[in-house]
C-alpha cells in the first residue's frame, strides 16, 4: 500500500519540486493543501494524480484534516508573500516594520501547521520535514539583528523542540541555500544589470571569493526531502546543489549563456542606498552574516552527500537571459 505526503506550498518551487519527485515513485501517493483547490494551477496538479484539499496555515482544523493519514509531511511557509503585497503595508500600524510583521505571520503559520502535524505523532506520522533557515541572531551571538526571512523559519523550529516533543523526535530540517534563478527574479536589487560597457554586472557588499550554497529549488528540493525520509528523523540538511564562490558562479553563468559577467564588490552604505528601505538591513545583514559565519553559522549541519543526494552543478539549469 503506498504511503502518503502531504506537501505544503504545492504550487511554489520547493513543493512543486517535492510533488513531481514523489508522484514519480509508485510508492507514494501525494496530497497538497490550498486555500483554493478551483484554481488553475490546484487543477493541473489534480490531473498529474495529487489530490488537492482544501485548508489554510492560519486555519489548525482544516490543517489536521489535511494531514490526517499522512506518514510524511513537507512544511514550507513563504516569509516575502506579504513583505511584496501592496495592501499589508497599507495596513501597518504607524511605526510598524513591515519585516517584523513578516516575520510574525511566518512564525505564527509556522506555529500552526507544527501543532496540526503534532496531532498525528502519535498514529500514523514517521517524518516531519520543516524548510528552514538558520537563527541569525543566535549564531551571530546578536551581531545581526535584522536577517528576519531567516529567523521566522528558525524559531518555528525551536518552538517544535521546546513545545512539541512528540512531534520534535519526528523532525527533520532542510535549510534552502540561496536560490541560483534569483538573477532573473531580484534584478531591481542589483542583481546582474547591464553596465555601460555591455558586461552584466553583479553589484553587491560581498566579495567575490565569498562562497554560497547555490540551490537549483525546482530541481533539486524533492531530492533532498525524498533522501531525508530514507534516514532517520532528526537530520539538519543544507539543501545545496553547488557550494561555490560568488565569482565562480558568475563564470559559470558567463560561459553557458554567451554573456560577459562580473562582480562589482561597493561598501555596505553604498549597497543600502541603492536598495528599498524595508531591504536594506535585510539584505545586507544576510550578506554580511553568510560572509561571517557561513549560510548555516557553521554547526553542522548535512551536506546532500551525506545522505546521499545527488550534487551537480547548478548553473546550467538557470535558464536563459531575457531583458
Amino acid at each position: 500500500m503506498p504511503k502518503l505526503i502531504v506537501v505544503l506550498g504545492g504550487t511554489g518551487n520547493q513543493g512543486s519540486s517535492v510533488i513531481e519527485t514523489f508522484l514519480k515513485d509508485p510508492q507514494w501517493k501525494v496530497r497538497t493543501v490550498n486555500r483554493d483547490p478551483s484554481k488553475a494551477a490546484c487543477k493541473a496538479l489534480k490531473q498529474k494524480g495529487v489530490e488537492v484539499v482544501k485548508g489554510s496555515f492560519d486555519d489548525v482544523d482544516s490543517l489536521i484534516a489535511a494531514f490526517r493519514g499522512a506518514n510524511v509531511v513537507f512544511g514550507v511557509t513563504d516569509f516575502w508573500a506579504p513583505f511584496f503585497d501592496p495592501k499589508v503595508h497599507e495596513s501597518l500600524a504607524p511605526g510598524q516594520l513591515i519585516n517584523q510583521y513578516c516575520y510574525d505571520v511566518e512564525l505564527q503559520q509556522g506555529k500552526i501547521i507544527a501543532d496540526a502535524v503534532a496531532t498525528i505523532a502519535d498514529t500514523t506520522l514517521e517524518h516531519y520535514i520543516w524548510s528552514s533557515l538558520s537563527d541569525v541572531k543566535k549564531w551571530s551571538k546578536g551581531k545581526y539583528t535584522w536577517v528576519y526571512h531567516f529567523d521566522s523559519k528558525a524559531h518555528v523550529y525551536d518552538y517544535i523542540k521546546e513545545k512539541l516533543p512528540k512531534l520534535a523526535k519526528k523532525t527533520s530540517s532542510v535549510q534552502m541555500g540561496l536560490y541560483a534563478d534569483n538573477w532573473k527574479k531580484s534584478r531591481a536589487f542589483l542583481w546582474l544589470n547591464k553596465a555601460d560597457d555591455g558586461v552584466f554586472e553583479e553589484t553587491n557588499c560581498t566579495e567575490p571569493q565569498t562562497i554560497i550554497p547555490w540551490v537549483d529549488t525546482l530541481n533539486d528540493t524533492g531530492k533532498f526531502v525524498k533522501s531525508l525520509t530514507r534516514t532517520d528523523p532528526g537530520k539538519d540538511l543544507l539543501g545545496v546543489s553547488e557550494e561555490v564562490t560568488i565569482e565562480v558562479y558568475l563564470k559559470q553563468w558567463s560561459e553557458i549563456l554567451g554573456l560577459p559577467a562580473r562582480h562589482k564588490t561597493i561598501s555596505v552604505e553604498e549597497y543600502e542606498e541603492k536598495l528599498p528601505d524595508t531591504m536594506k538591513k535585510e539584505l545586507s545583514e544576510s550578506a554580511a552574516y553568510n560572509a561571517e559565519y557561513g549560510w548555516d553559522g557553521g554547526e553542522g549541519i548535512l551536506l546532500p552527500k551525506d545522505v546521499g543526494t545527488f550534487v551537480g552543478a547548478v548553473a546550467v539549469r538557470v535558464g536563459r537571459y531575457s531583458s
